[in-house]
């Protein structure tokens, strides 16, 4: 094995931790955000606990170092493949996600994060309850939350896919695994602003 293939071989392992973090943080912030259900006083009570713990500011430095890394990696990786000679040494792009669809899929899900990241952190914490009330009576913010959703669980799909064939189970079994798992996690996220809606 030559250095190339070494270390193409180490930071697709990076970029895949990278992304397990994110992970793992997504199912974090589902779980959290799902307190908006049991009232104002317990959701404005946690995140006023986190956002006053010392693992607030390890928590954001740490997202946003892994984000950057993963975007970084996967564009510089993308385009290493584009100069690569020679079609036998080209990956090709699966036929059933173009991949400009591909690629506007991702732009749009990074947008989503930074607008949703600058919009919560902008937000004072003692007011974030009526905050996300006053965000969901607005249509569009309907229209931008539904889009980042939607571009992140094709992401989260795709993703969770290959880690799971890599991890040894069958395609179909990953495939089925890694829907049912999206849809627990967009499920979740749903429903704060259904609820809402019609509370």
């Amino acid at each position: 094995m030559n250095s190339t293939n070494s270390r193409t071989i180490l930071l697709k392992k990076m970029m895949a931790i990278a992304g397990l973090i994110w992970f793992l943080y997504l199912i974090f912030h589902m779980l959290s955000v799902l307190s908006f259900h049991s009232g104002e006083a317990v959701f404005s009570g946690f995140y006023l606990w986190l956002n006053s713990s010392i693992f607030y500011p390890i928590l954001l430095a740490l997202l946003v170092l892994t984000i950057s890394f993963h975007v970084v990696i996967a564009v510089s990786r993308q385009l290493s493949n584009n100069e690569s000679v020679g079609e036998r040494y080209k990956k090709v792009y699966p036929k059933a996600i173009p991949r400009l669809v591909a690629w506007l899929g991702a732009s749009i899900m990074l947008a989503f994060i930074v607008i949703h990241s600058v919009q919560m952190l902008s937000t004072e914490t003692v007011d974030l309850y009526q905050e996300i009330h006053s965000i969901f009576n607005q249509p569009l913010m309907w229209f931008i939350y539904g889009l980042g959703l939607l571009s992140l669980s094709t992401h989260l799909h795709h993703a969770l896919a290959n880690v799971l064939q890599t991890l040894g189970i069958s395609s179909a079994q990953c495939k089925g695994l890694s829907v049912l798992i999206v849809m627990v996690i967009m499920a979740g996220f749903v429903s704060i602003p259904l609820g809402i809606l019609y509370a």
